[in-house]
């Protein structure tokens, strides 16, 4: 029996009383963006629960999804809302989006110049946006855990130290980096310096209160460095609302040994007078972040040492005997089910999941890694669909993940095949580009189409493919592989969707009915050269992918895209046009010293019946190939079709051989042999 209901979209939200950001900001519902806003203002502030933290963060997330978009929505509210107490803080969430893309998530040596000169631009726009806000609305202090990021990221800058420790209010606003494309480029995507110059015009005269009350008071008192800037604005989040321990969460989460705190020091802020008035729950939830990083461990590799493995098991379950809250229990639930997995023991990662799964939202590769596990064990019990159920109106793979389980009553979730539209249309609303094969939801769904069969997920292909996600494009072409041109059909939506390997399908498969003749002679040179086209891109797109970043499988489809212009000109099957074509590319290919390409041109130069034959270029390059590797089979066979078999033929083919080696062979360094 089914233990979680199929919900719809419209129904899931009702249920949750969630902020639909993705539809409601859409379609201007104001009045229910308001009414949900205000009720997580003034519910009282609990861990477990969807809280106004939690609605702020929220619109972070919608902007990273949404882009630009987002604040031309958060502007036509403001034009229709004046009077609105969220618009401003909304503004806030909205710079802190693009704060933490322009700053990514990598480590600080692969940030570029450009990057970390338009997040300092962001974070100049946000305090900008604050000082407004503030002057208007004193309560809204989920804006703060913003701030305390962006303070450990990269400080404050110097001009809104001027204006809170000298009152020198600022008269312009830094240029940060020298003035590049890159840089105006980026900046465009968000609109942060036109907004930071329009923020600037309407700044208080002063400062809130807020700011330069009891908090700046203490912080004159202290040495002037970044931790006592850190706790400097967690006092102002504690003066604007004594119980936002979200914000103690966030300046606490900042002093882990990573950002140059330590376990200590956080233990200690926990008993801190400043901690005084929070329960031991909320004090424990402070003390989790200490606890719980000396268990977690980021680097995978070390844990293939069992001893490590067995180390930080017996730590988590250590860990779990702590009074915790039930949403920490459960993460501290969620990491032991990796390391179990890890292991290789399912039954137990399953066992951990189940705890997990009724507290905690998940991240996208968290539900990957659980749906995968769930994948491989015996019972396929109902936790993924907990998972899924916790998840949905979260993240893109939350809403794929519970759509898929809606449509064949999988995990326990009811099925209710006529749900699961609505939830395929919501991952890809959510989705921040479609065409990122590694960011698909559905692309993610991968471990599923294993156990189940691919039948089982088409329907969500066929949704997701119309809806233009290029990862169930290609999955749909896959799928449909044995009727050729519906398969074309689908490469080429994820092809023209920037999907590098559908553009080589499309290339290859367009160029079969070539080699079996199936097309008019007349049309063959229009056939070909569209092909080609595709294959052109095919090369380009991949490596560019493989140049941002290198996997084994993006190496391999580079190899096969690079064979397919050795065939095309080495096979006598291609128009003329089409072989000529290819050549530049091939050339390119083995003077880098690819041993394919020089059999392929060894075979395009020797070809007798041909207009390009030239001898000596089809001897260099078998030399050439005979170097890299004498023992290859298909070298020894070009250079019999070269070389001939009468004593004259070889007669010529010694003196080229001879002349070759002389003169230096190409695609290698050593040439002398």
């Amino acid at each position: 029996m089914a233990e979680i209901a199929a919900l719809t979209v419209n129904e899931a939200v009702v249920e949750r009383d969630s902020i639909d950001y993705d539809t409601w900001m859409r379609d201007q519902r104001w009045d229910d963006l308001e009414r949900a806003l205000t009720a997580l203002r003034d519910q009282p502030d609990e861990q477990d629960e969807h809280d106004y933290a939690t609605g702020y963060r929220e619109f972070i997330a919608y902007t990273q999804r949404s882009g630009r978009a987002a604040l031309d929505q958060l502007r036509q509210w403001q034009a229709q809302r004046p009077d609105s107490r969220f618009t401003a803080l909304l503004e806030v969430a909205y710079w802190a989006a693009w704060f933490e893309q322009y700053r990514g998530s990598s480590t600080a040596d692969q940030v570029t110049p450009a990057m970390w000169a338009c997040a300092r631009t962001a974070q100049d726009t946000l305090l900008c946006a604050l000082a407004r806000m503030l002057a208007q609305e004193q309560t809204a202090w989920p804006a703060i855990t913003s701030v305390l990021y962006t303070v450990a990221a990269i400080g404050e800058p110097k001009w809104w130290k001027r204006w809170l420790l000298k009152g020198e209010a600022p008269r312009s606003l830094p240029s940060h980096g020298k003035p590049s494309d890159d840089i105006g480029e980026l900046l465009a995507r968000s609109g942060a310096a036109e907004a930071g110059a329009q923020y600037l015009q309407a700044l208080p005269d002063r400062l809130a209160d807020v700011l330069t009350g009891p908090a700046l008071t203490w912080r004159r008192a202290q040495s002037n460095d970044d931790s006592a800037a850190l706790q400097y604005w967690l006092r102002v989040a504690l003066a604007m609302d004594p119980q936002a321990l979200d914000a103690a969460v966030a300046y606490v989460s900042m002093r882990m040994p990573r950002w140059g705190g330590s376990w200590e020091e956080m233990l200690a802020f926990a008993d801190s007078p400043l901690c005084a008035h929070f329960d031991e729950h909320d004090r424990n939830t402070l003390r989790f972040f200490a606890w719980f990083d000396e268990l977690e461990v980021d680097d995978s590799a070390m844990l293939d040492d069992p001893r490590v493995l067995k180390h930080h098991l017996r730590l988590g379950q250590r860990l779990l005997e702590r009074p915790l809250r039930e949403n920490l229990r459960g993460r501290v639930h969620k990491y032991l089910a990796y390391l179990e997995a890890k292991a290789g023991r399912i039954d137990a990662a399953c066992a951990h999941y189940a705890l997990s799964a009724p507290h905690n939202e998940y991240q996208e590769w968290e539900i990957m890694r659980a749906t995968t596990t769930w994948c491989g064990s015996g019972d396929k019990g109902p936790w993924l669909g907990q998972i899924a159920e916790l998840n949905r109106l979260v993240t893109p793979h939350g809403a794929a993940l519970y759509g898929l389980l809606c449509l064949n009553g999988w995990a326990g979730v009811a099925r209710r095949p006529e749900v699961a539209d609505g939830w395929f249309e919501r991952a890809v609303k959510m989705t921040p580009d479609p065409s990122n094969v590694r960011d698909s939801p559905f692309n993610a769904m991968a471990a599923l189409e294993e156990v189940f069969g691919p039948d089982a997920l088409l329907p969500m292909w066929l949704k997701a493919a119309e809806l233009g996600d290029a990862s169930a494009q290609f999955c749909c072409g896959n799928h449909f592989a044995a009727d050729r041109s519906r398969a074309i059909e689908y490469f080429r939506l994820a092809a023209d969707n920037n999907h590098e390997v559908a553009m080589f399908n499309v290339a290859s498969l367009s160029l079969i009915p070539i080699r079996d003749g199936e097309i008019a002679a007349a049309q063959v040179d229009a056939a070909a050269s569209q092909a080609q086209d595709y294959l052109d891109r095919a090369l380009a797109r991949t490596e560019e992918v493989l140049r941002s970043d290198y996997t084994e499988f993006t190496e391999g489809q580079l190899e096969t895209v690079k064979d397919l212009y050795g065939t095309l000109l080495h096979s006598d099957w291609p128009p003329l046009s089409a072989r000529r074509r290819a050549l530049p590319q091939v050339l390119k290919f083995a003077e880098a010293g690819r041993i394919n390409s020089m059999i392929s041109l060894a075979w395009w130069y020797g070809d007798k019946t041909l207009a390009g034959y030239r001898f000596d270029e089809a001897v260099r390059w078998v030399e050439a190939a005979r170097h890299i590797d004498p023992d290859n089979e298909y070298v020894a066979r070009v250079r019999e079709f070269v070389e001939g078999d009468s004593f004259w033929s070889r007669l010529k083919f010694g003196m080229a051989q001879r002349k070759a080696k002389r003169q230096g062979l190409p695609g290698q360094d050593d040439t002398v042999l």
